[in-house]
């Protein structure tokens, strides 16, 4: 119930904290007679997923959902990599959604320390805290998406090669194992949808050697035809270095190349 006196300024942080307590998949909470009769019971819900908890916006006690596993994790939304937490169903481990993490700086106003108990956590993104929402963990919008990358049915699974005319969007799966040998070897690789043309493999451009353009050597060997733009430092980036310097290209840039 919205108080008769309440400015337009709190009426908007209270949509927010009610919002962020939503996407985090905390309960903020019921009227006291409904919290009452459901304090310790958490059942399946009849739309969307499980919450983690619930806290007593008047007394502030925790009631911690034990079908839920919570793990604390870093975001990869972008490269910002913002502390979060990741939902799993305790009997399945899959995945049920993510939230903001409020020990983390990058996504509290107010981060706890570190050794506060998880209790403090819960509260602080309720309205048990009595701080409004300034102290609830949060993630954007883009950090909630990530989950489709695991869970989006429609997600690509497969390699996919064209199969019609550039721009036309026809493309169809095809195998791992023929993925590496056209990549590797090349040939008249769209020969079946009437190209005649000769596509260089990997093998075909590994030349350190022969130069990309006689008069202007400053293009270098062949080998350098093959261009690598890294991503971020999870491994991918130091790979990618390690198959340019061993391929012989100097052309691998990373994020913030220049």
């Amino acid at each position: 119930m919205v108080q008769p006196n309440m400015d337009r300024r709190t009426f908007v942080e209270a949509l927010g904290a009610l919002g962020a307590l939503s996407i985090a998949g905390v309960s903020a909470g019921s009227p006291p007679s409904v919290a009452v009769a459901a304090e310790s019971a958490f059942p399946p819900p009849r739309t969307g997923k499980p919450i983690e908890a619930k806290v007593d916006p008047k007394t502030g006690d925790v009631s911690v959902n034990e079908d839920v596993i919570v793990r604390s994790s870093g975001c990869v939304g972008c490269y910002q990599a913002c502390g979060n937490r990741v939902k799993l169903d305790r009997k399945t481990g899959r995945v049920l959604g993510v939230g903001g993490n409020p020990y983390n700086p990058s996504g509290a106003v107010k981060p706890l320390a570190f050794d506060a108990p998880l209790e403090e956590a819960y509260r602080s993104m309720s309205y048990a805290n009595g701080a409004g929402n300034i102290t609830r963990g949060t993630i954007c919008g883009r950090g909630n998406g990530t989950l489709d990358a695991v869970s989006q049915p429609e997600r690509i699974t497969t390699p996919l090669k064209r199969a019609g005319k550039r721009g036309e969007g026809k493309w169809k799966p095809i195998g791992w194992d023929q993925l590496l040998k056209e990549v590797t070897e090349g040939g008249k690789l769209f020969a079946d949808i009437g190209e005649d043309r000769e596509i260089e493999g990997f093998k075909a451009v590994h030349d350190t050697v022969t130069p990309i353009n006689p008069e202007q050597p400053d293009l270098g060997p062949k080998s350098n035809q093959i261009i690598i733009w890294n991503t971020r430092a999870d491994g991918r980036r130091q790979l990618n270095a390690r198959f340019a310097q061993t391929f012989g290209t100097l052309n691998n840039f990373s994020h913030n190349s220049s």
